[in-house]
């Protein structure tokens, strides 16, 4: 397979898993519409406010890792493989995050403490819990 064949390939790819993160997103932010719409419904006190808040932030956060992907992809087939312009395009992408934490927290992921670990350590009932289906 031709270089050029295999970063189209890794652009459909990134694509892809973009298009079905922010197709996650929306149903997240319908669901918590229909939860908000409930919960205001019934008079919350302050700790369903800020849940509601917390699950609204996590939405920002998916939406904007969905929308960086997607450029990534976008310009991934463009983009040399090594040098300044492929650095350029990951500051790019991570520059047009505008959740500041997210960007933070992705900025130290891409360039950890060289003791640190990429990924971060998963309590066993976490662990236990990643690739379970729920269904209601």
């Amino acid at each position: 397979m031709a270089d050029e064949d295999l970063d189209n390939d890794v652009s459909a790819f990134l694509a892809v898993l973009a298009a079905l993160l922010l197709d996650n997103v929306l149903q997240l932010d319908e669901t918590v519409g229909r939860v908000t719409d409930f919960v205001m419904n019934n008079k919350p006190d302050r700790d369903t406010v800020v849940t509601l808040q917390s699950f609204d932030r996590i939405k920002q956060e998916f939406e904007a890792l969905g929308d960086a992907l997607a450029r990534y992809a976008q310009a991934h087939a463009a983009t040399p493989e090594t040098g300044e312009a492929r650095f350029q395009l990951g500051h790019d992408v991570i520059s047009g995050i505008t959740v500041a934490d997210l960007k933070d927290r992705l900025l130290s992921r891409l360039v950890p403490e060289q003791d640190e670990m990429l990924l971060p350590e998963i309590s066993a009932e976490q662990a236990a819990e990643v690739g379970v289906d729920v269904q209601y």
